[in-house]
């Protein structure tokens, strides 16, 4: 009898040990991720619903005299306002938090605004002086409505603006989906169901 009552003693060791080694598993494998240098973001399925670009040129006059000689000259500087709406998908591999931020050409803007809806509501505003900002990504792919407008040193099409304006995503940290919550569950409940079993085990003895 004490023989048996060791064999199984020793069985149920083990599994509780297994459990505890699972559970160890479980959360290293689920440990937040670090956070990863900004990297470009996935854009597909971009459309162009509307576009408007103008010109606009400013002269600007210096002048300079000796005693004997006057001379002025006029320099231009041209300006190309744009404004247009687009739609596209971004594209995650991983839920969770991200800073989502532009970083602009240099000499490329001069001035630039930025405005992304996103499909389940949140709202981004970006500009030259607040280049990022924190949102939260539940799914893979989102569809994201953009507004863009501002002025650019060059005449570029919305798809160059776009380019230029280097919209990039970091991530920060992760969220617990459902199905991640569920598994944790099914661990707790394995865990009561094994100290269960060895409590009913001893009351028998």
């Amino acid at each position: 009898m004490e023989r048996q009552t060791l064999l199984v003693s020793l069985v149920l060791i083990t599994l509780i040990v297994n459990v505890v080694l699972g559970i160890e598993l479980y959360y290293a494998l689920h440990r937040p991720s670090q956070p990863i240098s900004q990297v470009p973001v996935n854009i597909s399925g971009l459309e162009l619903i509307t576009s408007n670009t103008t010109s606009t040129v400013t002269h600007t006059a210096t002048s300079a005299s000796t005693t004997s000689i006057s001379t002025t000259s006029t320099e231009s500087n041209v300006t190309y306002s744009f404004s247009f709406k687009a739609k596209f998908k971004i594209h995650v591999r991983e839920r969770g938090i991200y800073l989502i931020g532009i970083s602009p050409s240099n000499n490329t803007f001069a001035q630039l605004y930025i405005i992304l809806y996103f499909e389940d509501g949140q709202v981004v505003s970006l500009n030259l002086n607040h280049t990022s900002a924190n949102i939260t990504i539940k799914d893979k792919e989102i569809e994201v409505t953009a507004y863009i407008s501002g002025k650019s040193y060059y005449n570029m099409s919305p798809q160059e603006v776009l380019d230029n304006i280097r919209l990039y995503l970091k991530f920060i940290s992760p969220i617990n989906s459902s199905s991640d919550d569920s598994e944790e569950n099914d661990i707790i409940d394995a865990i009561l169901l094994i100290f269960n079993s060895i409590k009913q085990f001893y009351l028998e003895i």
